[in-house]
């Protein structure tokens, strides 16, 4: 209950009673009870600034006392209630980061799990090897990928990006992997679906669930026949593929499609082509312009992208992924890449 207190200093020699009042402060300053200390000293302990604990000279007089205990008197009741609300904030400090903690910790499982959604690409598939980058631009990425075995004779291949990072867009990468079905089955067997079939059923998907304006998807997906090499794709405002021959000619494979899942019943053309052994295919998200962005500060006429595709035209496809991830490390700001960045790319072989 006590609001300040004053305090004689101790006569120098006093061995006993200056621990005493040593002990004394140290309770006045735990309890933070505003003291004046009065000291006989010419030049007094400097004293902490977070200290409430002042030394004076003894021969202060009565109407400068009063007027210090007036002082104290006014701000007691603040200071008193300001370190309150710190302990309160204290507090709720200790709260928010427990459960920071546990976000992350579920965030970084989340990240894990979706990982564990992409294919391996280590092993051929027939005649096609694979190679991969994925880098999220937080715990969980929006992008997403897939190549798999249809039958013995094709396989799919597809990239989707849902706009944004994080959370949300991880979430919707989900959906898309499961909405994503490429053959139909019936009493009577089974038969491919086009790539046009099947963005347009992802497109009509999408729509069915009314989701927010905001979240945009693009996707590609491919289809490629092992025996004849016949290559389609259909794509839903996606970034083009990037052909690359085995006479080391780099070139975007265009066809017409608008992003996905705004209206139903929309339609996609698809691309054909007859791949050669040698020719690499490469699927990519927009990550990767934004990437390459800083690198071209002038505009030139060709992506900056595309030129490193052509400078490495001859590598076979695992040692042109692998000098991409040594490229993005290289970058300034590699560790918080502004945007998801993921490639999918494939070589006859």
């Amino acid at each position: 209950t006590v609001d300040a207190a004053i305090v004689p200093a101790p006569a120098p020699g006093s061995v006993n009673e200056f621990r005493e009042f040593d002990n004394l402060l140290r309770i006045l300053d735990s309890r933070r009870i505003a003291t004046l200390i009065l000291s006989d000293s010419a030049t007094p302990p400097a004293e902490d600034s977070r200290s409430l604990l002042e030394t004076v000279r003894s021969d202060i007089s009565a109407a400068e006392l009063r007027g210090r205990l007036a002082m104290i008197a006014r701000y007691h009741g603040l200071v008193k209630r300001l370190e309150q609300e710190l302990h309160n904030m204290e507090r709720l400090s200790k709260r928010l980061n427990l459960h920071f903690r546990d976000i992350d910790q579920e965030m970084r499982l989340a990240g894990r799990l979706q990982r564990d959604f992409l294919p391996n690409t280590r092993e051929p598939i027939g005649n096609l090897r694979f190679a991969s980058v994925f880098r999220p631009a937080s715990w969980v990425s929006g992008d997403m990928f897939d190549i798999f075995r249809i039958d013995e004779t094709h396989s799919g291949v597809y990239i989707a990006d849902a706009v944004g990072h994080g959370m949300a867009a991880g979430l919707l990468t989900m959906f898309i992997k499961r909405a994503i079905v490429p053959k139909r089955i019936d009493a009577t067997g089974y038969s491919v679906l086009s790539p046009s079939e099947i963005i347009a059923a992802l497109n009509d998907a999408l729509a069915e669930q009314s989701l927010p304006q905001c979240q945009f998807v693009t996707a590609c997906y491919a289809l490629i026949n092992h025996e004849t090499l016949d290559f389609q794709f259909a794509r839903g405002g996606h970034p083009y593929p990037i052909l690359i021959t085995r006479d080391g000619i780099v070139s975007e494979v265009k066809t017409p499609g608008g992003l996905l899942g705004l209206f139903k019943g929309e339609e996609f053309a698809a691309h054909h082509s007859t791949l050669r052994t040698g020719d690499k295919v490469i699927f990519y998200t927009d990550g990767i312009e934004l990437a390459f962005a800083s690198d071209d500060p002038l505009g030139q006429s060709m992506p900056t992208h595309m030129r490193f595709f052509e400078q490495h035209a001859g590598m076979p496809i695992n040692d042109l992924m692998a000098c991409m991830e040594r490229h993005l490390d290289g970058q300034d700001g590699s560790l918080h890449p502004a945007d998801d960045i993921s490639l999918l790319g494939l070589e006859v072989i």
